[in-house]
């Protein structure tokens, strides 16, 4: 009967770390996805702003080329926050038929985040057609 009495305390402390155990687990899990759901929303905060961002770049490249030499607006960059850097580069692609020239427009929108120490990038590529 000493047996029964000495085995059952040892049932109890199995059970009570199964439960802390299962309960830890559930912690950690509801953590990752939380944690998961910020790096979502960071990411499509991102893809919407720097898309607003490289419509902004490429009206500021064409007013550019309107008003100033190709050799001018070649290449610029701009700071539009702490975290957002943009910069464009512009390349003449070559057709001897056509008297206007048609532009090659290349964006590229960086960003550092807080959440991870990896910076963030979007690449656009614009088609200008018809510039003197």
């Amino acid at each position: 009967m000493s047996c029964v009495v000495s085995t059952k305390p040892s049932f109890i402390s199995l059970y009570a770390l199964l439960l802390s155990l299962s309960i830890s687990l559930v912690a950690l899990h509801s953590l990752r996805s939380l944690s998961l759901k910020k790096e979502i929303t960071l990411m499509l905060y991102f893809q919407k702003q720097s898309m607003l961002y490289a419509q902004s770049i490429r009206d500021v490249a064409i007013a550019c080329l309107k008003k100033f030499d190709f050799n001018i607006c070649r290449h610029d960059s701009l700071t539009f926050s702490s975290y957002f850097h943009a910069e464009y580069y512009l390349t003449v692609l070559t057709n001897t038929a056509q008297a206007h020239k048609d532009i090659l427009l290349d964006i590229s929108v960086f960003s550092e985040t807080l959440l991870s120490t990896h910076p963030l990038r979007f690449a656009k590529r614009y088609i200008l057609k018809g510039f003197p």
